[in-house]
């Protein structure tokens, strides 16, 4: 069986077939290394910008808070005569008192999240 197989290793087409094979190996090998280091890279920067990030949810999660215990409240009986009275006084609020809330609330989480709608996080 090796008489057979020594003149097909002798072939130039042969060892020109296992030089192109090696070399398209080599070339994958090096390509899945440089791959590797980018996504490397990459979760160090996604890293980086998670902490960014992670300073405007604090403000995020405040606001949350407030608005749920304001609804837990509307709900609760020992606290309903502080929230009736709290609702009224509130419905004699001037316009630029709403316009300042409503600014505060979209500078909080409207430009979250128009910054994930832009960065293609639709969520």
């Amino acid at each position: 069986m090796l008489n057979f197989l020594l003149p097909i290793l002798k072939n130039p087409l042969t060892r020109i077939v296992a030089t192109k094979t090696i070399g398209a190996i080599q070339h994958h090998l090096e390509k899945e290394k440089i791959i590797r280091a980018k996504e490397i890279e990459a979760s160090k920067t996604v890293d980086v910008a998670n902490i960014k990030a992670s300073s405007s949810s604090f403000r995020d999660e405040l606001l949350t808070i407030i608005i749920s215990g304001i609804l837990i409240c509307t709900f609760l009986p020992i606290t309903q005569p502080h929230m009736i009275k709290g609702f009224e006084i509130m419905r004699t609020a001037p316009t630029e008192f709403w316009w300042a809330v409503l600014i505060c609330f979209s500078g909080s989480f409207g430009l979250s999240t128009l910054r994930n709608y832009r960065n293609g996080k639709k969520k």
